[in-house]
């Protein structure tokens, strides 16, 4: 092989492994599955400043044993509380699936959550929905619903 053939060849892989090694940004699905993991996470730290970000002015959401629509106005001020009652252990996200309606993101997974409520062990698995809107470049929470099998 001649020294421009094996330079070719040399060049050639180099930027191959250059373009291997960089990182590839996220899919919009991949951001709407890993902030949804980042609100669970959130959860975990009681951290309250990321849910008022995190959850639109608008934000409604359907819980299992609730008789009616929460409001986010309704939730805030319970925030601590809540998040102290319930002590969650990592989330197990199933089979999540994302589809996109212009700039509103529908996720839908089936949850398996342990932890505790008010010291007491728990474990439930149920179904998620939670819609999503883009607001200034982030994927924000508009409506959350969650049923236990």
């Amino acid at each position: 092989m001649t020294r421009g053939k094996l330079a070719t060849v040399v060049l050639a892989i180099a930027l191959s492994m250059a373009q291997s090694s960089r990182p590839r940004s996220a899919s919009p699905a991949d951001e709407v599955i890993a902030r949804e993991k980042a609100a669970f996470d959130a959860w975990r730290r009681q951290d309250k400043a990321f849910y008022d970000d995190y959850w639109a002015s608008d934000m409604t959401e359907f819980m299992p044993g609730s008789p009616r629509l929460t409001t986010k106005q309704e939730m805030m001020p319970g925030f601590a509380e809540m998040s102290r009652r319930w002590q969650l252990g990592p989330l197990k996200m199933i089979d999540p699936k994302v589809r996109f309606y212009g700039g509103v993101a529908l996720l839908t997974y089936t949850e398996d959550v342990t932890g505790s409520y008010d010291g007491q062990p728990s474990h439930y698995s149920g179904k998620v929905t939670m819609v999503y809107v883009k607001q200034n470049g982030k994927w924000r929470g508009v409506h959350y619903h969650e049923s236990k099998d």
